[in-house]
C-alpha cells in the first residue's frame, strides 16, 4: 500500500505508527495550500525577500534561482521558514491574484484559461494591463443573437471619454500601424495611412457637424465621354469641357469658364455656367437667379 494518497500526494497514516499527528498535520498543511489555490505571482525568477507566512507562488520560470531552483512548474508555499514545493498534476487550477486570472496545468506548463471572471481575458494568448481582452485566431466572428432570441442587429460600439480622445481601429504589418480611421482626436470621422507607422497622412474627413466630407489628396476618377448621360461621376475635366462647348455653341457671347467661389454663400449670375465652392466647411446656400434674366432660346 502506498504511503501517499494519488492525486494530492497528501502522507497516509500507517498502522500502528508513532506520533501520527505529525503524519497528519502535515497532510492538512498540504491542503491548506492547494484547497483554493490562490498564487501571489507567476513572473519571479527567485523567491521574494520578504515573504509572509503561506505565501505561495507559481514558478513557471524554466531557470529559477535561491532556494526555487528545481521547482520549476512547480506551486511553492513558505512555511515554517522554509520554501517547500508541490509538483502539479494535470487539470491543477490556480488563481493568480496580480492577474486576476485563473491559470490551469497541462501537464507540461500552466497557461491562462479564458474566463468571463476578472477584468481580463486571453484567448489563445495572453491579456495584459493594456489589452485586456487579447485573441490570436485566423478569424473572429460576431453575429446577431438567434438564441435569446435578440432583434437581429448587431452592433459593436467604441465609447471615448471626450473629443479629443481616440475611438478607432488600428491596421498593422509586423506591429507596424499603415492605417486608423474612426474619430481621432475630435468628433469628426477621418481616415488615415501610414507609410512607416509613425507618420500619418489624413486621406479624408468627414465632418461630425455637416456631414461634408473632404480629401486631404485629390481624388481623380475616369473622365466619361461627351454628352455622357449615364449616373458616372462628372469629373472636374468633363464639365469644363461641357462648359466651354456650351460657351462656344448656343451661346457663344458668354464665358465658358467656371465660377470659383471660396467657401461663402453665392448668389448664381445668368453668365454664370457652373460654380465652383473651394474649401468648403459648413452648409452654404447657392441662390439661383430670376429665369428673366437668362436670354431667350434662339429658334
Amino acid at each position: 500500500m502506498s504511503d501517499a494518497t494519488t492525486h494530492l500526494g497528501l502522507p497516509l497514516i500507517a498502522a500502528g505508527q508513532a506520533q501520527k499527528h505529525v503524519t497528519h498535520n502535515e497532510a492538512l498543511a498540504v491542503l491548506d495550500a492547494l484547497v483554493q489555490l490562490a498564487c501571489l505571482d507567476k513572473d519571479l525568477t527567485a523567491p521574494p525577500t520578504s515573504p509572509a507566512e503561506g505565501d505561495r507562488y507559481l514558478v513557471v520560470a524554466s531557470m529559477p534561482t535561491g532556494a526555487w531552483v528545481g521547482r520549476s512548474g512547480q506551486v511553492v508555499r513558505f512555511t515554517d521558514g522554509v520554501w517547500v514545493g508541490l509538483v502539479p498534476s494535470t487539470g491543477w487550477l490556480a488563481y493568480l491574484a496580480d492577474e486576476k486570472l485563473v491559470y490551469a496545468f497541462d501537464g507540461r506548463a500552466w497557461a491562462p484559461i479564458t474566463s468571463g471572471s476578472g477584468d481580463r481575458i486571453g484567448i489563445n494568448t495572453s491579456a495584459d494591463a493594456t489589452n485586456r481582452l487579447a485573441v490570436k485566431s485566423d478569424a473572429a466572428l460576431f453575429a446577431w443573437d438567434d438564441v435569446t432570441p435578440g432583434t437581429g442587429d448587431m452592433r459593436i460600439t467604441l465609447n471615448k471619454k471626450e473629443a479629443a480622445r481616440d475611438a478607432g481601429f488600428v491596421f498593422q504589418t509586423g506591429w507596424s500601424s499603415r492605417a486608423l480611421f474612426g474619430t481621432l482626436g475630435g468628433d469628426d470621422f477621418v481616415l488615415k495611412t501610414s507609410p512607416d507607422g509613425s507618420t500619418f497622412v489624413t486621406a479624408l474627413a468627414a465632418a461630425a457637424a455637416t456631414g461634408i466630407v473632404s480629401f486631404a489628396a485629390s481624388p481623380t476618377a475616369p473622365t466619361p465621354t461627351s454628352a455622357d448621360n449615364s449616373t458616372r461621376l462628372a469629373t472636374t475635366a468633363y464639365v469644363d469641357r461641357a462648359v466651354k462647348n456650351a460657351g462656344s455653341g448656343t451661346n457663344p457671347g458668354t464665358s465658358g469658364s467656371r465660377t470659383a467661389i471660396s467657401d461663402s454663400d453665392y448668389a448664381i449670375t445668368a453668365n454664370d455656367r457652373t460654380v465652383a465652392i473651394k474649401g468648403l466647411s459648413v452648409s452654404r446656400k447657392l441662390t439661383l437667379p430670376k429665369a428673366a434674366t437668362f436670354p431667350r432660346a434662339r429658334r
